[in-house]
């Protein structure tokens, strides 16, 4: 049911509570095979300086990667909280979207292309990414992805593309699809992510919409989950253009299965109150505000499900706004749009950087590099965390851990919550990971097992 991951298996962390050496400095943080931002989005609350190596298996990831960035960095002027936040799990999670996100995606792609074509132009848009180690013949790569997210609909008709995944998954059980879901769900997400509720995911395996923020028509498909893979077609290797990521695990685990929030929890009549759509938007609010003000946000969350009184609007606002509007007011710049985007101006890109700064500094490597890295003199010993996707636990040896500071930590991204794993490979996880832990010379940090911790394995290093 996984081929391509467009979204992590485990909850988002804040990696920085890791690291063992984060007394002062900035710290260097490798993550292989996270398929997504929501550690990083964590980190970038965190108030530390960081830079984030990312590595991950395909580039339709790291465009994606560029897209959430551009969103969470918007200024904050033309774009509001409620509409980051809307605008956020709309392109990560569902498979058809709004035609204002259909829009935003389209309207932004040629940006996109000229910041992987351009590194100058890339510093003044989006100062947070570095793309300076990927290889030229991945940067047209990805430039081709972006002119197929502009291109037409009708290229792209996910939703008969994710009926095909399910059917072939399914097979003969595809009539009792629903059923077959209860199973999966009832036989481990329902006692181990417990928020998660049964109807929403459900409803997101059979069409892969998982969040419903605002009514509204979702009908345009999310080009950004497109890839294409290799397949024998008449005796021939080629490539096919689908979908290939997720239809088992959902969107959910990345934001939608805990909340710091104790009432989040809350069950009546042995519902929960809160869905993992409702909980996975307080969360991104929460995340994106912090971002964007640096200040911590204190609304309350929306009214429940079993609440009657109508939702209050969000009255949480973004300090910059009211200035920044003055200020665009008084501008009165009138160059053509065109203009703009072939040849933009030093005090209109000081205009777009009056946007949220990040502390992070995010390096997208090339793809199939991990061998690599330890060859690189100015990367050994210069790690204070590597964070291993449990899809990426191969990669877990000495020659990786020798990227890592004296007593550095490693993280291992838990499978608790992958539903398509059986009691038995379940069972063999975690003594594959201590020999690999001990070949690596890493000792296990604290009582850490499986079932008891939430979202990873840590180790350190002891040589």
């Amino acid at each position: 049911g996984i081929n391509a991951e467009y979204g992590g298996l485990s909850p988002s962390a804040d990696l920085t509570k890791y690291c063992k050496h984060n007394a002062e400095g900035p710290l260097r943080i490798l993550c292989l095979g996270a398929n997504d931002l929501r550690h990083v989005l964590e980190m970038m609350c965190s108030g530390r300086q960081i830079e984030v190596y990312l590595l991950e298996t395909n580039l339709e990831l790291y465009c994606r990667h560029i897209l959430f960035l551009s969103i969470l960095l918007q200024d904050t002027a033309s774009m509001g909280l409620q509409e980051k936040t809307e605008l956020y799990l709309d392109m990560f999670g569902n498979s058809l979207v709004r035609s204002a996100s259909k829009r935003f995606v389209k309207s932004n792609v040629n940006n996109y292309i000229k910041m992987v074509t351009d590194e100058d132009y890339l510093k003044l848009q989006l100062p947070a990414l570095d793309l300076s180690l990927l290889k030229f013949k991945e940067r047209d790569f990805m430039e081709g992805i972006f002119k197929f997210w502009a291109a037409d609909d009708s290229t792209f008709p996910i939703d008969k593309f994710w009926d095909g995944r399910v059917r072939a998954y399914l097979g003969a059980r595809y009539d009792a699809g629903r059923n077959v879901f209860d199973m999966d769900f009832s036989m481990k997400l329902k006692e181990r992510a417990t928020l998660l509720d049964f109807n929403e995911y459900a409803n997101w395996r059979q069409t892969g919409s998982s969040y419903d923020v605002r009514d509204g028509v979702f009908d345009a498909p999310n080009r950004t989950l497109c890839s294409g893979i290799v397949k024998m077609i008449g005796g021939e290797k080629r490539l096919a253009r689908g979908y290939w990521g997720d239809i088992v695990c959902s969107p959910y685990l990345a934001h939608g299965i805990y909340s710091p929030i104790k009432s989040m929890y809350e069950v009546r009549n042995r519902i929960n109150v809160r869905t993992a759509s409702e909980i996975a938007e307080h969360n991104i609010m929460s995340l994106i505000y912090q971002i964007n003000t640096g200040k911590k946000y204190t609304a309350p969350p929306k009214p429940d499900r079993f609440s009657f009184a109508a939702p209050e609007p969000t009255t949480a606002s973004l300090e910059e706004v009211k200035e920044e509007e003055e200020e665009e007011e008084e501008d009165d710049d009138t160059t053509p749009v065109t203009e703009v985007i072939e040849q933009i101006k030093i005090e209109e890109s000081e205009k777009y950087l009056n946007k949220p700064h990040s502390n992070i500094k995010l390096k997208l490597l090339p793809l199939g590099t991990a061998d690599q890295l330890p060859k690189k003199q100015n990367l050994l010993k210069s790690f204070d965390l590597i964070y291993f996707a449990s899809s990426q636990v191969q990669y877990f040896t000495p020659q990786i851990t020798a990227l890592l500071k004296d007593d550095a930590n490693v993280l291992i991204e838990n499978i608790k919550y992958i539903a398509p794993l059986t009691k038995e490979q379940d069972a063999a996880f975690l003594p594959k990971i201590k020999g690999l832990a001990t070949t690596a010379k890493c000792e296990l940090l604290g009582t850490n097992d499986q079932l008891s911790n939430n979202f990873h394995l840590s180790y350190h290093r002891t040589e």
